[in-house]
C-alpha cells in the first residue's frame, strides 16, 4: 500500500516526543512493507541536513515553502480549526495523489486535518492526534501559565476530527475522550501508543549518594513541573545527603541553573544520561498526552518514578504504585524513608508489555488501511 504521511513537524531529528512519535509510527508502516511518502510542511524549518537525512529514510520525500496565511486566532479566545492550516498544503497533497494514487493518508495532528478534504473518499484518511487540543488552554490555566501552541473549541475539535475515517488516540484515556466526542459519526477511534525499543542498559554503580535524574524537553508543562519540584526540594536540605540531581535535555536550555539540579544541557547519547542515574523522576504537574519521556525512562530498564499524570495511559506491571496522585503527594511522599519507585525489574516488564500493546495497535492500523474499498480514484 501507497500510504501519504503529512506532518507539520519533522521527522528529523527525534529530539522531541512529537518528532519521535512521527517517525516511530511512519517507519513501523515502512517495516510492515507499506510505501511511505513524507510529506512535510516546514513549520519549525528545514535544514539542510534534515532533509538529507528525511530524504534517506523515506520512500519519496517532499516538502514546500511554509507560508501560513493566518496565525491569528480567529474565534477571539480560540484558535479556529484550521488557524494554522495552508491551504497549498491541499493543492500539492492533491497533485502528489493524481500522480501516486495513495491507498490512505495520516495527517499529523487535527489542526491540519483540512488537508484531509483535498483527497477523494477512495483514500483511506487517519489523523494521529498526538493530544487533545480542544479547551487545551485550560491546562495551562490550571497551573498558573499563560496558553502556548494551538488550542481550540471542542466543537471546533470536533469538526477536525469527523473529517478523518480513523483517529488515532495515543492514550486510553483519550481515546475514550474522542469516542465520546464522535459519537454518531462514521469515525473510527484506535489506540496506538509510542513503542519505544527497548535499551535495558547496564548500569553504573553508584556511591551512597544516590542519582536522581530527569531528562526532558523544554516545553512549559516540563518547565513549570521541574521548577516547582526544584524549589520545593531545596526546602528540605537533608535530602542531600542521600541523592544528587541531575538534569538534562533542552529543557537546560529555557532553565539555565536551577539547584540544586546539576545541569547536563543537552546530550547526544541518551545512554550518556541513564547509565549514570539510579532514578529517573517524572514530576508531572498536569499537562495532556502521552508522557515519551516515562517511557523512554522504562526502555531502558530504570527504576522510574512520577506522578499520576506522567504515568497516564502506561499500565504499570507491578503490585506496588511507582506514581504519586499528584505533585504534592509525590512531593509528601518522594524522598520518605522508603521511596516508592518503580524497580528497574518491573520498569522492564512495563516497557515490553506496553510495546506489545502497540504492536497490536499498528496492526490493526495496517489491517483497516488493506481493507478500505477503494472504489474509483
Amino acid at each position: 500500500m501507497r500510504i501519504l504521511v503529512i506532518s507539520p513537524i519533522a521527522s528529523h531529528p527525534q529530539n522531541q516526543g512529537n518528532s519521535a512519535r512521527i517517525f516511530t509510527i511512519a517507519r513501523q508502516l515502512q517495516a510492515m512493507g507499506h510505501v511511505v511518502h513524507f510529506l512535510y510542511y516546514p513549520l519549525e524549518g528545514l535544514t539542510a541536513q534534515q532533509r538529507e537525512e528525511m530524504s534517506g529514510c523515506w520512500d519519496y520525500f517532499h516538502s514546500l515553502p511554509c507560508d501560513l496565511p493566518n496565525t491569528e486566532r480567529t474565534l477571539g479566545e480560540f484558535y479556529g480549526i484550521d488557524d494554522w492550516y495552508d491551504p497549498r498544503l491541499g493543492e500539492y497533497a492533491a497533485q502528489l495523489h493524481e500522480r501516486w494514487n495513495f491507498d490512505a493518508v495520516l495527517v499529523n495532528y487535527v489542526w491540519f486535518s483540512a488537508v484531509l478534504d483535498s483527497l477523494p473518499e477512495s483514500v483511506f484518511k487517519v489523523i494521529d492526534t498526538h493530544d487533545v487540543f480542544g479547551d487545551r488552554h485550560l491546562r495551562f490555566k490550571e497551573i498558573g501559565l499563560v496558553p502556548e501552541w494551538f488550542f481550540t473549541t471542542v466543537d471546533e475539535e470536533k469538526t477536525g476530527l469527523r473529517r478523518a475515517d480513523l483517529v488515532i488516540a495515543i492514550q486510553s484515556e483519550e481515546a475514550l475522550y474522542f469516542d465520546n466526542l464522535l459519537n454518531g459519526s462514521n469515525t473510527k477511534v484506535l489506540t496506538i501508543g509510542h513503542a519505544i525499543p527497548p535499551r535495558f542498559s547496564h548500569h553504573t554503580e553508584g556511591g551512597e549518594i544516590a542519582v536522581v535524574g530527569y531528562l526532558g524537553s523544554g516545553n512549559p508543562f516540563n518547565v513549570s513541573s521541574v521548577t516547582a519540584f526544584a524549589q520545593s526540594i531545596q526546602l528540605v536540605p537533608e535530602l542531600f545527603e542521600k541523592y544528587r540531581f541531575l538534569l538534562a535535555g533542552s529543557i537546560c536550555d529555557r532553565i539555565g541553573n536551577l539547584p540544586p539540579f546539576a545541569v547536563m544541557g543537552r546530550i547526544d547519547d541518551l545512554d550518556d544520561f541513564y547509565r549514570t542515574v539510579d532514578i529517573v523522576i517524572n514530576p508531572m504537574n498536569g499537562g495532556t498526552g502521552l508522557k515519551i519521556k516515562t517511557l523512554e525512562a522504562l526502555s531502558f530498564g530504570c527504576e522510574t518514578t512520577g506522578t499520576e499524570s506522567s504515568f497516564a495511559g502506561i499500565r504499570v506491571q507491578q503490585s506496588s504504585r511507582p506514581a504519586f496522585s499528584d505533585f504534592s503527594d509525590m512531593l509528601n511522599g518522594l524522598f520518605s524513608s522508603k521511596l516508592s519507585h518503580l524497580s528497574a525489574k518491573d520498569a522492564k516488564a512495563t516497557a515490553m508489555a506496553y510495546n506489545s500493546t502497540c504492536a497490536v495497535g499498528l496492526k490493526l492500523l495496517s489491517e483497516a488501511i488493506s481493507a478500505f474499498p477503494r472504489g474509483i480514484a
